[in-house]
């Protein structure tokens, strides 16, 4: 259990640090005077890189081993992360952050089958339940304090962001297996359920997971300039961050006590159709309350959708590496196209800031007619829709 609580530790450690140097770029760039446009660059690039890693890492570390992948990773990460400190030059910073994003993406997918330890079922539900929980705490600490830390000195928030990013570094170094022990909670949960086989459960999640990344990331993306031009001073809006995440912890505490969501796809839909509301509230708030109101929504939303979608992912698929690295792909690749596709509309629109939460509501409402499509086309051609209700 020792390995495992550190594992814990780690994945704590790396959201801080991506929270906090995310936090800092998007806020430095938009005090520099960065488009709409550059904003969504900033946003999204890093994600588009990780995308395109962490599939290739996961299925590495199937053959290759979990630990030095997740080392390596979280070095590139760290050196990236400590040189966007010492510059104010927004391509160079996108290169940065371009870098970043590699060493993200080779960190998360081992480290996920890592945790994962091989259970199924109820223990693993469980332990990714405790999984989420230690990220998501790692986001609320990282938005939560960064802000006053910018505020302090721009510079720090990076510094802070690196030197977590180097303590993974140093407690996975003195690691000396990849193997995590069961807890006789885990053993003892009596299997009840199982996600049922061929019926489209992580194909539909990952779609979700697409589709509310791009949604909520896009969104999130052209924050920093609503919120400058309204006036939210930055540590008010590390702490509107701060609650969207801990709306999404709310969700991943409460989801263990629950056994329906693990063998239905309905709640997914339900889940995202909430999203489209949320995000689209963002266009017509004007309050600090109401956009608070609206971020958490999102965040919650968000929550369930990735445990869902590891679940699905974990159930259906032997290769786990490979199959950690799609979900968290599918997380990129949305989180990538949301906020270079807002920006664009932000300035072809550039007559009003909210028509691209518009227009990010309308693509992920979009998807959820696609995704229940699809299902459908499916069940069909599978003759039907016996076995167990979905």
């Amino acid at each position: 259990m020792a390995q495992l609580r550190i594992l814990y530790l780690v994945t704590t450690l790396m959201d801080l640090s991506v929270a906090a140097a995310t936090f800092a770029v998007g806020r430095r760039a938009a005090e520099l005077g960065a488009t709409a446009f550059e904003l969504g660059l900033l946003g999204s690039v890093w994600l588009g890189v990780y995308s395109v890693c962490a599939p290739l890492a996961g299925r590495l570390s199937d053959r290759a081993g979990r630990r030095m992948m997740a080392i390596v990773g979280a070095a590139i990460a760290a050196v990236s992360t400590l040189a966007c400190a010492f510059t104010t030059n927004i391509p160079f910073l996108l290169v940065l952050t371009g870098v970043m994003g590699m060493g993200v993406g080779m960190y998360w997918p081992p480290i996920i089958v890592w945790v994962g330890g091989g259970l199924t079922g109820r223990p693993l539900a469980a332990r990714m339940a405790r999984f989420s929980v230690a990220w998501n705490v790692g986001m609320l600490i990282g938005y939560g304090i960064s802000g006053k830390v910018f505020q302090f000195d721009p510079r720090l928030s990076f510094v802070l962001a690196a030197g977590g990013m180097g303590v993974i570094v140093l407690l996975l170094s003195l690691q000396r297996g990849e193997a995590t022990t069961t807890a006789p909670t885990e053993t003892a949960m009596v299997e009840l359920r199982h996600v049922p086989k061929g019926r489209g459960f992580r194909k539909t999640a990952w779609l979700s997971n697409f589709s509310m990344l791009f949604a909520v990331a896009g969104m999130l993306a052209l924050f920093p300039q609503l919120a400058t031009r309204i006036g939210i001073a930055p540590d008010l809006h590390g702490y509107l961050l701060l609650l969207h995440r801990l709306a999404a912890l709310g969700v991943v505490l409460v989801l263990p006590h629950f056994q329906f969501w693990q063998t239905r796809l309905w709640p997914l839909w339900i889940v995202q159709a909430i999203a489209v509301l949320g995000v689209a509230a963002i266009g017509v708030g004007e309050s600090t309350a109401w956009f608070c109101a609206a971020l958490m929504v999102c965040g919650a939303m968000l929550g369930y959708n990735y445990q869902a979608s590891i679940l699905f992912t974990f159930e259906e698929m032997t290769e786990k590496g490979k199959g950690s690295g799609i979900h968290e792909a599918m997380l990129g690749l949305g989180a990538f196209f949301g906020p270079i596709l807002a920006g664009w509309v932000g300035n072809h629109f550039n007559s009003s800031m909210r028509t691209p939460y518009f227009f990010c509501a309308a693509v992920l409402a979009a998807f959820i007619v696609i995704e229940m499509g699809l299902v459908v086309w499916r069940r069909g051609q599978l003759g039907g829709s016996s076995g167990t209700p979905s």
